[in-house]
């Protein structure tokens, strides 16, 4: 991997690391994307408690944590959302304090919010003691070495922001593997994201605002019969029950028994007893094999057996912000649209007559987005585009073969694209299978 671009926006200074050939599909969003998304947004299950009620924890916990807390909003169309508004910002590190480095994925979930857990600390200088308050810094090139116990001196660095230490080095650097915990709590970011943890529970869940509307715009009804194609890690599948009121059946599938494991482990957290998970590829959940379903309802598929279809796609997440790295390659690149069309195939075959699918990724290339969708209105005649709602995002990108009437029905998220929220990159379609 290699520098690309180096980029200040406002009194933020962060580096971003692809493969060269990324620089064209980036262009011109660099800034946007290296920019952590502003606001905050959480689930909440409103079958175990109400918006007002979280909404009112989150405001006490803020409190408690800052003397000008950040502003807690809900949005009308959206009664299951809470949204957090920055806190204030950590503009520059404190020469006199000691210095924490962490790897460029622990360091967007910092800038996201989250506190520092002991497997994510890369280096920490000897005689950093419990309580100290302390300088941190990603390591964008991945070449601090673990366990480091000297000042990290790189061009190659990110001030992150201030934190406060809960753990000593012999806690973090054990033979036997580091003690479990949270071994810095982060006390404000240059994102100005609140650093308040992870508040997901039984209750709400901290989740990126395009993919709850994924849910919303799929419209799943009371003892419907969903299909949720690539369902890991859960998050929109208990969604889709939720707004179902666990009735009906919703089958789950992904490709490993350890992605599956994670849903299977939000169904029974939540006890959602509408749920069938299964270790199934997606792109094998069609059969032509296949009369009558058994009375258990698995994998492989007659066609014509959901009402309603969620293909929320493996893609190559250049949507996820703040995007402080890459290792993603031509070839990678290249192979995901493939699978999103042997994925959608099968889709479509599963879906009955006027039945609805929505296909999303949470990328911004246009090879996975709009050009999937020239494809599908091309390939399958019986699907029509119609708009997905509710509307937070932008229209598509105009795309040959992509009629303006239908880039006006597509959802993407993306610089400027709403006034409300400050999302991650998305892409959502909706499509009806005509009879």
């Amino acid at each position: 991997m290699f520098c690309i671009s180096k980029i200040k926006a406002k009194q933020i200074r962060k580096s971003i690391y692809c493969e060269g050939f990324v620089l064209t599909l980036l262009d011109g969003l660099l800034p946007w994307l290296c920019r952590t998304p502003s606001v905050t947004t959480y689930r909440v299950n409103l079958l175990k408690t109400t918006q007002e009620t979280f909404k009112a924890q989150v405001e006490q916990l803020l409190k408690q944590r800052y003397n000008n807390p950040p502003q807690v909003f809900t949005l009308s169309d959206l009664p299951e959302v809470v949204c957090i508004s920055p806190a204030d910002y950590a503009l520059n590190p404190i020469s006199e304090q000691k210095e924490i480095i962490v790897d460029s994925c622990c360091g967007a979930a910092v800038l996201r919010g989250a506190h520092i857990y002991s497997i994510g600390v890369i280096g920490m200088e000897t005689g950093t003691q419990v309580g100290d308050l302390v300088n941190v810094y990603a390591d964008l090139s991945g070449k601090c070495k673990k366990g480091s116990n000297i000042r990290y001196e790189s061009d190659q660095k990110v001030y992150l922001g201030q934190g406060k230490v809960l753990m000593q080095r012999y806690q973090l650097y054990r033979t036997e593997g580091p003690q479990a915990g949270v071994a810095v709590e982060m006390l404000n970011t240059i994102s100005g994201v609140p650093s308040i943890g992870d508040l997901s529970g039984t209750e709400a869940l901290l989740q990126n605002l395009p993919s709850i509307i994924c849910a919303r715009a799929l419209n799943p009804q009371a003892n419907e019969t969903i299909l949720d194609m690539c369902s890991a890690p859960g998050n929109k599948t208990t969604h889709l029950a939720e707004l179902m009121r666990n009735q009906g059946v919703i089958v789950a599938l992904d490709k490993t028994e350890s992605k599956i494991k994670l849903v299977r482990e939000k169904i029974v957290k939540n006890d959602f007893s509408c749920i069938k998970a299964y270790a199934y590829d997606s792109t094998k959940a069609y059969s032509d094999q296949i009369v009558e379903n058994d009375v258990e309802f698995k994998p492989p598929f007659k066609a014509g057996s959901f009402d309603r279809i969620l293909l929320d796609a493996p893609c190559s997440a250049l949507g996820n912000r703040p995007l402080l790295s890459s290792s993603i390659s031509p070839k990678m690149l290249e192979s995901y649209a493939k699978v999103q069309k042997r994925l959608f195939t099968n889709a479509v075959k599963l879906l009955k007559d006027n039945g609805i699918l929505v296909y999303s990724t949470c990328t911004i290339n246009m090879e996975e987005n709009e050009e999937i969708v020239v494809w599908a209105l091309q390939t399958f005649p019986e699907l029509k585009l119609v708009t997905v709602e509710p509307a937070y995002g932008g229209s598509g990108w105009s795309c040959e073969g992509l009629l303006d009437e239908d880039r006006k029905k597509l959802q993407r998220f993306g610089p400027g694209n709403s006034e409300a929220v400050d999302t991650v990159g998305f892409f959502i379609a909706k499509f009806v299978k005509s009879v």
